[in-house]
């Protein structure tokens, strides 16, 4: 039964499927690169989903860092954002082990070396390629 629905089939629909196939391929949708508000907004509404506290300041902290890794090749909107979030949660973690804290909070202390070790390891990658390559280009 399969074998005679494939002889059903014409040798021009195989090709029309296969360029209509290649064709959806080369479609790309260009999304623009966020703003430092736009992470704000992302980064908080993580926050509040799990239980974390965050002060103005280290959303304010939080734009300088994504204004910085913005200029950076790579920058990959919400991606880069939860990286934001997981590695100042990881730092969050070793912070509280010997000091428990009562409110799950994340510290501008947290947010300023989860920014710094990215960025770092953005730079890193670049300058280790070729030194005359720009990271910020």
């Amino acid at each position: 039964m399969l074998f005679s629905n494939l002889h059903s089939f014409s040798f021009q629909h195989i090709i029309w499927a296969r360029e209509l196939t290649e064709k959806r391929l080369l479609i790309f949708f260009e999304f623009p690169d966020w703003v430092p508000q736009d992470c704000e907004s992302f980064f908080a509404s993580i926050a509040s989903k799990e239980g974390f506290e965050i002060d103005r300041d280290v959303l304010d902290v939080l734009q300088e860092g994504c204004s910085r890794l913005i200029q950076l090749k790579g920058w990959a909107n919400g991606r880069d954002v939860k990286k934001i979030w997981s590695e100042s949660k990881s730092l969050r973690a070793q912070r509280v082990y010997d000091h428990p804290e009562v409110a799950k909070k994340i510290t501008v202390d947290d947010i300023n070396t989860a920014v710094n070790n990215i960025t770092q390891s953005r730079i890193g990658k670049l300058s280790d390629c070729d030194p005359n390559i720009d990271p910020l280009t």
